[in-house]
């Protein structure tokens, strides 16, 4: 249960006692009590994302073993992580989980699978550089639908991701991003994108991005990709795009565009190659 609804709780049970001394048992010169109660109540529940994230990051909780596992099975560079990295991850996936404010458009209830993976296409971006863990704090409201959507800002356009910057706001067609994520060869990562344009947010990096090797890093022809997201290519950003390449592929990545591998490479403090070919070698030792 969150810090805030074990707050909370003892204040309504409050509310209800002293109503039931006054109006009940007939002694309302005790109604005053009413007014601190119910301020405390109204309080707790505007700050109570505020509540829940600061317990949970002094608190920090460790994830599932099978929610690792799941990890694991589709982020090999979870492997690399440092013991202090992985904690700082897991910490901060789980705090995300419990705290974003997720609005499922369409359905009751965001399964917590799609909630995993949108905190682990956020933060597996920061997760060698874990002061950048901050750069989504203000990026708690994801809103999701299971299809194509449009939007206020994109009212003729059925599109599959979307960050609106002003409210905070990330929108994503749920099943596209679940699929990319399990699938990786065959379908675009719109959630680690539109995390790639939250990231940049706070700078402005040369990332030397050579947009024609895109397609040859990836495998996704580079007009598949803006029909996939369903927005004008104008409104495409090809960094973020490189981002998740960069992060799916290295190989690849480092093949057709070694430049822009190495300047991605000390933006986000990973050399996947090298830290891959680490666990790869550690993992045979241990066996």
């Amino acid at each position: 249960m969150h810090l805030s609804k074990l707050i909370i709780i003892p204040l309504l049970a409050l509310v209800g006692i002293v109503l039931l001394v006054c109006y009940v048992f007939g002694y309302p010169e005790y109604s005053y009590l009413l007014i601190p109660l119910i301020i405390a109540v109204a309080v707790v529940y505007v700050i109570h994302p505020e509540i829940d994230r600061w317990y949970l990051n002094r608190y920090p909780q460790k994830l599932p073993k099978g929610m690792v596992r799941f990890i694991n099975d589709h982020m090999p560079l979870y492997a690399c992580l440092s013991p202090e990295q992985r904690s700082a991850f897991d910490s901060r996936v789980s705090t995300y989980m419990k705290t974003a404010n997720f609005m499922p458009q369409g359905f009751d209830k965001v399964p917590e699978d799609l909630k995993a993976v949108v905190a682990i296409s956020a933060f597996m971006l920061t997760a060698f550089r874990t002061d950048w863990h901050s750069r989504f704090d203000d990026f708690q409201n994801i809103v999701i639908y299971r299809h194509p959507f449009p939007t206020p800002q994109f009212p003729n356009d059925l599109h599959t991701s979307e960050l609106y910057v002003q409210d905070h706001v990330l929108i994503f067609s749920g099943d596209h991003f679940m699929k990319a994520f399990r699938y990786p060869q065959e379908y675009f990562n719109s959630a680690m994108y539109e995390w790639s344009k939250v990231v940049m947010l706070k700078d402005m990096p040369e990332l030397k991005v050579e947009i024609d090797k895109l397609a040859e890093i990836s495998g996704f022809k580079n007009e598949d990709v803006v029909e996939y997201i369903g927005l004008p290519e104008s409104y495409i950003n090809w960094d973020a795009v490189a981002i998740t390449y960069f992060f799916i592929f290295p190989v690849r990545y480092k093949m057709y565009s070694s430049t822009s591998y190495d300047a991605m490479a000390e933006y986000f403090g990973i050399d996947p190659m090298t830290a891959l070919s680490a666990a790869d070698q550690q993992q045979s030792l241990e066996v």
